[in-house]
């Protein structure tokens, strides 16, 4: 059996929050520690719980997701980070993966958890994840900062 992935759910939506955490902790190495629904909550909790790995949504209050994620690894570099994002094309999808998230995946207005469970299971890995559109959007904004 692999090793237990600690994932703290970062978001908003209290009752999203819920069920993903319900579902994660009936998957195989998968141990969803705590939830946040604040970018400040999220900081504050990874230093306590230690997650190995973070799923946050990109638009937290209190404190941006991309600030959210500087901190988180400016304290502990070895936490992975997975972006979630409501919208195809976020433009804070580029900004968070430029501050060190390992990957963003895309709700789709629906409930998909076995494809957030892949995910994580990918970034646990090492993997990086994006869906197609946040990797069409990375290659603009590399080839405008490259020009």
């Amino acid at each position: 059996m692999d090793k237990q992935i600690r994932v703290l759910i970062a978001h908003p939506d209290k009752t999203f929050a819920k069920k993903l955490q319900a579902f994660l902790d009936k998957e195989e190495n998968i141990k969803a520690i705590d939830l946040a629904r604040d970018g400040q909550g999220v900081v504050n909790l990874c230093k306590t719980a230690l997650p190995d790995l973070v799923l946050m949504d990109l638009h937290l209050p209190v404190l941006d997701s991309v600030r959210a994620i500087q901190a988180i690894l400016a304290q502990n570099e070895r936490i992975r980070i997975l972006a979630i994002s409501s919208r195809a094309n976020d433009r804070y999808a580029v900004e968070a993966i430029k501050a060190g998230a390992r990957g963003c995946i895309e709700r789709n207005g629906k409930d998909d958890f076995g494809a957030i469970a892949t995910a994580i299971r990918q970034v646990a890995k090492g993997e990086v994840i994006l869906n197609p559109t946040l990797a069409s959007n990375i290659l603009q904004e590399f080839y405008r900062i490259s020009d």
